[in-house]
């Protein structure tokens, strides 16, 4: 992996060396600085941003073939989107910020509107004019569950582009990608898009137990966009956006944490994902004299559901179906003043959201989970108190317990924020969001078995067991932020700090393990029994009630941050570099309560830190770009112990103490008969040190990863031939304790393939 390493950086330094040339047409690589489109809340200029971006526009997705967000990684300094699991993970990790399950610490933006389940993150990037990566609290205009930043996708207006796009993708793996869009306008008034695209993975990895793959993957997609511009103040949009995944995934090892040796994949049920979800949002701005007006509306639909072996061994454990509906309704109202037009620049804005959640998520407990989680535990109790020759059983070999939750939710928003020049060149940024959130839940559980103990009974007694019963809570959070801004010739230096937060909620994946507890405990009650001290019946949850368990409060940061933003040479030289520091309290874990369980739950558990600093620095010339990211991330418990072991000064989980990028883009102009254009792209990436847990003794290294991209371009086609990991370098992308056992996820291998694209 060292090789990998020099090579990559031997390669960025001579292509560093080139000369940087006075005019630039290699556009189709710049990363641009973020600015303002009509239906995004940011200032209307980029000088009044007081953090740092980064921009790839559409030219740039196409050049490095990217089809998701995972492929942004470490290339956005400190992004870090690990791939693992199938698409209902899709964990986001900035400046050490991160989570597992329910909520996000960074948010996803389409067409200036928030995604509001965090299931429907995953999805194939087809067709869009740009993405911006804004990193650091985006909490005052964006809202809650954006405390480390923002991604925000852009789709392309039919009013920019007319006529038929069309591509089709091959690669290894079984790979194989279509896409086809139609853009037209009529008039000067009224534009519109149809887009598809479906595609279709064997995938990577495989089963030992039946020798199939299991990360095979199915999807199509469908949009429909409408653009009325009736004035030239005047501009209504609505998009349509729908989607469906069909897709194994879950190929986790067994590990070896003394030697770090992984087994196969090898588990005797079939796991799969499954998703259908619809977004329509409708966009609304009307330009008056002084101030502008956008209405922002967004209706979304998501169904899905989850097969899990929820052991993930040969063995008959237990099997998890979950599944999903939910939709969400969203409004925005914005008002925002024009440059110049007042004393100050504001922004303005009104927000209002439900959503509503059905879930259904029955487990299936078979017979070695019966007899190793449930009656092993029982018996080692009785037999404190009977013969080792009597002993619990279950009539069947099964056991079903239901799981059904009702899970909506409310927010509602107001927020400001004012631009001032106190100075020539200082400005001050200030402003102040409301946030009002309440949540609820109503939980129903429910299981029965048939058991006999044979110390004291002659048959099998028929035991229900349920949990029933309902939660709520409110919040009322706000959100100042205050910054300076001093502008330069060149460019900016800024200072900010701000409070964010990410929403609290309610652990519903705790609660098969909640009435397999109680279902204990009742057998006990109903032989006449009380738990024996010491012995696992008098487990931690006899000593829990219910709603401590299954509530878990927000997360709350300060950010401070200052940093720079800095061109010379007419901007084909930029640095951007900052440092930053977050306090972070009530921080959101995931935890076990034991090793043996299976649920897992948030809770608020520590007191932390994180610091560190972003830079990047870009050159383009008139056939050449390069541009080197790097990031450090200190991020540790300040406060964590959670009363069997302490914790404080360890590093956070899951994300890379590093992120280092080098990319060099080379366009080789030919205008020849049989080609245009030849654009090389090559990419290093490292990443690490990455701690799997919270005692640190589990983590991947520093590992790297070599990309390149070779792209033939003649009139309207163009040819690109795509190669990731070329080293098919070995390293984990996630890990994780479950029953007793250590389960990990490599990273994918060596993948090639090769892209053609049509545009008339």
């Amino acid at each position: 992996m060292k090789r990998q390493g020099v090579i990559g950086l031997l390669l960025f330094l001579g292509l560093f060396s080139l000369k940087i040339k006075a005019q630039d047409t290699l556009q189709s690589v710049v990363l641009d600085e973020i600015r303002v489109f009509g239906n995004l809340k940011m200032p209307t200029s980029s000088d009044s941003l007081a953090c740092l971006s980064s921009t790839f526009n559409q030219n740039y997705l196409n050049n490095r073939n990217v089809v998701d967000f995972k492929d942004f990684t470490s290339v956005c300094p400190n992004l870090y989107i690990a791939d693992y699991g199938s698409s209902i993970t899709s964990s986001i990790y900035l400046r050490g910020l991160g989570s597992r399950i329910d909520n996000t610490s960074v948010g996803l933006c389409l067409d200036g509107v928030m995604i509001v389940n965090k299931n429907c993150f995953d999805f194939n990037y087809f067709d869009l004019s740009r993405v911006d990566v804004l990193r650091g609290s985006q909490s005052l205009l964006f809202g809650m569950n954006t405390l480390a930043g923002v991604i925000s996708l852009q789709t392309l207006s039919p009013f920019d582009y007319q006529g038929l796009k069309a591509s089709l993708t091959l690669g290894n793996g079984s790979t194989a990608e279509s896409a086809v869009a139609f853009y037209d306008k009529k008039g000067k008034k009224l534009a519109y898009m149809l887009g598809l695209d479906a595609g279709t993975s064997q995938g990577f990895f495989s089963n030992a137990y039946n020798g199939e793959n299991i990360d095979w993957s199915r999807h199509a997609n469908a949009r429909f966009i409408v653009e009325y511009k009736p004035t030239s103040d005047t501009h209504i949009k609505n998009s349509s956006y729908l989607s469906w995944v069909h897709q194994g995934g879950y190929a986790y090892k067994l590990l070896d944490t003394a030697t770090m040796q992984r087994q196969e994949v090898n588990y005797n049920q079939p796991s799969s994902y499954d998703r259908v979800n619809f977004i329509n949002n409708t966009y609304i701005y009307i330009r008056y004299k002084k101030f502008s007006f956008q209405s922002l509306s967004s209706a979304q639909l998501n169904f899905d559901r989850m097969l899990l072996d929820n052991d993930f061994t040969p063995e008959p454990y237990f099997i998890l179906k979950q599944e999903e509906k939910d939709f969400a309704f969203s409004q925005e109202f914005v008002f925002k003043s024009h440059k110049g037009a007042s004393f100050c620049d504001w922004t303005v804005g009104a927000y209002a959201c439900y959503k509503h959640l059905s879930l259904n998520a029955p487990v299936e407990f078979q017979s070695a989970g019966i007899q190793r989680l449930i009656l092993d535990n029982i018996n080692q109790g009785l037999h404190s108190v009977f013969p080792e020759n009597q002993a619990m059983t279950f009539r069947d070999s099964t056991m079903l317990v239901e799981d059904k939750f009702t899970y909506p939710k409310l927010a509602a928003a107001l927020y400001g924020q004012m631009d001032y020049e106190i100075a020539e060149g200082l400005h001050v940024v200030a402003g102040l969001r409301c946030d009002i959130e309440r949540i609820a839940l109503d939980y129903e559980s429910f299981t029965a078995v048939d058991y006999m103990f044979s110390g004291t009974m002659d048959q099998y007694r028929h035991l229900p067991t349920s949990l029933r019963g309902q939660s709520s809570k409110h919040y009322f959070e706000l959100l100042p932020k205050l910054a300076l801004i001093y502008r330069l010739n060149n460019g900016k230096v800024y200072a900010t700090v701000s409070r964010a937060y990410m929403a609290g909620g309610y652990n519903t994946q705790m609660f098969a393990d909640l009435i397999q507890q109680q279902m204990m405990q009742n057998m006990l009650k109903d032989m006449g029994l009380s738990p024996v001290a010491g012995s696992p019946l008098s487990d931690i949850y006899a000593d829990y009630r219910t709603d401590e368990i299954i509530n878990y409060d927000p997360q709350f940061v300060w950010n401070y941050e200052l940093g720079a933003n800095l061109q010379w040479f007419e901007g084909r030289l930029r640095l951007d570099a900052n440092i930053f520091y977050l306090d972070i309290r009530k921080q959101q874990l995931t935890i076990f309560l034991t090793p043996y369980t299976s649920g897992r739950m948030m809770d608020n558990v520590a007191r932390s830190r994180s610091f560190g600093t972003e830079i990047s620095l870009k050159a383009r010339s008139q056939n050449l770009n390069i541009s080197a990211n790097y990031a450090y991330t200190n991020a540790k418990f300040i406060d964590y112990d959670d009363g069997k072991t302490d914790y404080s000064g360890n590093y956070f989980v899951y994300y890379p103490l590093n992120t280092l990028s080098l990319t060099a883009d080379y366009a080789l102009i030919l205008n020849k008969k049989y080609c245009d254009v030849i654009n090389f792209s090559l990419t290093y990436s490292g990443l690490g040190k990455i701690y799997f847990n919270q005692s640190n003794t589990l983590s991947q290294d520093f590992y790297n990863i070599v990309d390149a991209d070779v792209s033939f371009k003649r009139k309207n086609y163009s040819l690109s031939l795509w190669f990731r990991n070329i080293f098919n370098s070995d390293y984990l992308t996630f890990y994780f304790l479950s029953t007793g056992h250590n389960f990990a996820q490599e990273g994918k291998p060596t993948r090639l393939g090769l892209t053609l694209r049509y545009s008339m």
